[in-house]
């Protein structure tokens, strides 16, 4: 049966555990149960569909209700000898799911464990780390369109996935569909992803999915901080992509570092933003109760719980002034403002 809670503080149902109120928190069982909801007009509106709160800053009270699924069904299909297709409810934390199909010994998630998130989330993010993103393996998802409330499927093309992005991001989209299942195409022979961190190093010849899984946890555990003990909402900044030129000119801003950087197209490259932070000096700067995590000045923190959401907003201004000010680039937050 689901639950229904009325004027609920968002601070345990998101990472950054900065009160503010919603009007509505409803929890759902089933998709009936969602169905009955969305159609339920005595409830607040807008709805806003929230997995882990991984992602996500409440800058003010929420007027509506905010919808959270706790349904927790996996199904696998072996489509061919070696290739699986899982199909897993939105509302799975997507760690577990990573856990659970390493265990197994089915391929493509691995590298994508310890990401805060539901297996939704991980389809309207495309959540990536380590050399893998999860747009790779989806396949497709099934959704319930709030606007008429039917039911509706997207096949991959469909999803525009690109860096941190699908079309669930999109002004048209976002908000309007609700992901209910996410079937991720996987595999059963070993194919590890070994060309980020030092993976490689950890893990050595013949890694099992459970190896990599342990080698991912281990590098993200001495970088990030555990948001059930350290509120954050992850790497609050997209890594920028900007020309060759533009490149060519950091490189001269700083002729004594190699600046790191990857080749994403013809004249295209992407710059860490940790890197761009670090460099601009922001590395110490804090506001109120907010800061950088020390080991990752990508990720700003609540230090010791008493961050406001305009503390936040205030360190994030600052470093996207002082980014701008050394480099040109102005930093995207990947973190939704709410």
């Amino acid at each position: 049966m689901s639950e229904i809670l009325h004027n609920c503080d968002v601070r345990d149902i998101t990472t950054f555990h900065i009160s503010a109120k919603a009007a509505c928190v409803a929890c759902y069982d089933s998709i009936e149960e969602l169905e009955q909801l969305l159609a339920d007009t005595t409830l607040p509106r807008p709805v806003k569909h929230l997995g882990q709160g991984s992602n996500m800053l409440f800058t003010r009270d929420f007027p509506g209700t905010i919808l959270i699924s706790r349904i927790n069904e996996r199904d696998i299909d072996h489509a061919t000898d070696d290739s699986v297709i899982v199909a897993a409810s939105a509302g799975i934390v997507m760690d577990h799911l990573c856990r659970d199909l390493a265990a197994l010994g089915i391929w493509g998630l691995e590298n994508l464990s310890g990401i805060p998130g539901t297996v939704g989330a991980s389809a309207v993010q495309n959540v990536g780390a380590y050399g893998v993103e999860a747009g790779e393996h989806i396949a497709r998802v099934d959704a319930i369109d709030t606007v008429t409330g039917s039911h509706c499927r997207f096949d991959h093309d469909m999803m525009q996935f690109g860096y941190r992005h699908s079309i669930f991001k999109t002004p048209q989209a976002r908000d309007r569909y609700i992901i209910t299942k996410v079937y991720f195409r996987l595999t059963t022979r070993p194919t590890p992803r070994l060309d980020y961190a030092n993976l490689q190093t950890i893990v050595g010849d013949n890694p099992t999915a459970t190896d990599m899984r342990r080698a991912v946890i281990t590098i993200r555990d001495t970088k990030l901080p555990d948001p059930a003990t350290t509120g954050s909402a992850g790497s609050f900044f997209k890594n920028p992509v900007i020309t060759c030129e533009h490149f060519q000119k950091i490189e001269a801003i700083c002729p004594d570092t190699k600046v790191p950087h990857f080749i994403v197209g013809d004249n295209a490259v992407k710059v860490p933003a940790a890197w761009l932070i670090d460099k601009a000096g922001c590395k110490t700067m804090t506001q109120g109760g907010a800061s950088l995590w020390p080991t990752q000045p990508l990720v700003i923190v609540n230090t010791d719980g008493t961050a406001t959401a305009d503390d936040i907003l205030t360190l994030e201004h600052r470093i996207i002034d002082a980014v701008n000010s050394r480099f040109a680039i102005t930093l995207t937050p990947e973190v939704e403002h709410l």
